[in-house]
């Protein structure tokens, strides 16, 4: 390791902040191991000051304490004046549970089990025209479009919002804690978010979109910005976990045709992949609280009123929880256990949908040609949490090779 990289890592471990450009995911996780290896509670200046928990237990603790951790002052931090709260993440009961039983329907475990055929179908979809060339982008070509259109499946999202959610998701986390109000980025994916309001009210369907629009409370219509809010965190999380997610995945696997070839032979390892993807690279890097009391952790006490960074990748790789964690392991048998769909109240709504994606793409392409990693792959943060790729380019072998092979 140069002395000019080990510099940046010093200086981020101490100052740590996110948000700072020389915070990549290049140097992120050995920054995050540091920290958590350094105490149980650290501090930085960053941000008018900042706790930092990094231990699995203590995270997981920390998320499922909801009372003492609260998510009331917004999970994402600096954060533009004007930009609303996220549902139902940003809110703390009552109004979370009121919150979260509004967006559930969707993604209900029998709405779900609804979904498969049209997520399976749509996963082949995908897959056999890059396997029938023989090479593609496994980003632009697969977990993109799968991301979007089980999202759109889910919850009735029309056309033009499906061409329209990532280019506004990035905008919006390009500028949340840069600007300093949400003037220049939120009103346009407000618009969209109020288009698809008053088609679901002219042309009333079955679809999500459409009930919740008309939905009433006390018999009156939800409140537009509660609408608004509702189906932006449906959008931006429907579908930002699952493309980081399964491009993450498909590189890795990319990279070790043995772990392609023994999930053909014991397919019932394929539920494990997805999370063991989500410990060892965690799609969604860290979140904060607000504490509403002293809290002590690890012989530190954390002051009432503190905005504490829960760091998720670290805890998902603290060997205290998951020994030799850097690995990635088919045969762990915790894989499930980490923190990526968080924990608690707050555990992502969508974790089951998410991993049915997950699935329907490895049992898709397990009918496939092995495939091989092409190039390098280019990797960056979205709000200094979202691991984005922007290609995983890919060659299959040729299948009658595979049979000279066998042979």
């Amino acid at each position: 390791m140069t002395t000019a990289r080990q510099d940046v890592i010093d200086r981020l471990v101490r100052e740590f902040d996110w948000h700072d450009p020389e915070y990549t995911p290049d140097l992120a996780e050995e920054v995050n191991r540091l920290i958590r290896e350094r105490s149980a509670v650290g501090w930085t200046p960053a941000h008018g000051g900042l706790w930092i928990l990094s231990r699995h237990d203590d995270v997981r603790a920390a998320l499922k304490n909801y009372t003492v951790f609260s998510s009331g002052s917004g999970v994402f931090h600096p954060r533009a004046a004007g930009m609303p709260l996220f549902s139902p993440i940003e809110f703390d009961p009552p109004e979370h549970g009121e919150l979260r039983q509004l967006m559930a329907p969707p993604l209900h475990n029998e709405e779900v089990r609804r979904l498969e055929n049209g997520v399976t179908t749509l996963a082949a979809e995908l897959i056999s025209p890059i396997a029938e060339r023989g090479h593609g982008d496994f980003v632009a070509e697969l977990a993109h479009p799968m991301a979007i259109g089980v999202l759109a499946l889910a919850i009735g999202l029309s056309k033009n919002a499906q061409d329209r959610v990532r280019e506004l998701t990035s905008n919006l986390w390009q500028h949340l804690s840069k600007d300093s109000d949400a003037d220049g980025f939120w009103p346009q994916f407000r618009e969209l978010l109020a288009e698809e309001v008053r088609a679901a009210r002219a042309d009333p369907g079955d679809h999500y979109l459409s009930r919740l629009a008309r939905t009433t409370l006390d018999g009156r219509p939800l409140e537009e910005e509660r609408l608004h809010s509702i189906i932006v965190s449906l959008c931006i999380a429907g579908h930002q976990t699952t493309l980081n997610t399964i491009s993450r995945m498909l590189w890795n696997l990319a990279r070790n045709p043995e772990i392609q070839h023994r999930l053909r032979a014991e397919p019932e390892l394929i539920p494990v992949v997805g999370d063991e993807t989500m410990r060892r690279w965690c799609p969604t890097d860290r979140f904060t609280r607000v504490t509403t009391q002293d809290v002590e952790i690890g012989g530190t006490t954390i002051p009432r009123g503190a905005r504490v960074v829960l760091l998720l990748d670290a805890a998902n790789r603290d060997p205290a929880k998951f020994p030799d964690p850097d690995t990635f392991s088919l045969d762990r048998g915790t894989s499930h256990q980490h923190l990526s769909f968080g924990h608690g109240i707050h555990h992502c709504l969508g974790a089951g949908l998410a991993r049915l994606e997950f699935r329907a793409v490895l049992q898709e392409l397990a009918q496939h040609p092995v495939y091989h990693l092409v190039g390098e792959s280019e990797r960056h943060f979205e709000n200094g949490r979202h691991v984005v790729f922007d290609q995983v380019r890919v060659r299959f072998d040729n299948p009658m090779q595979e049979e000279g092979n066998d042979d």
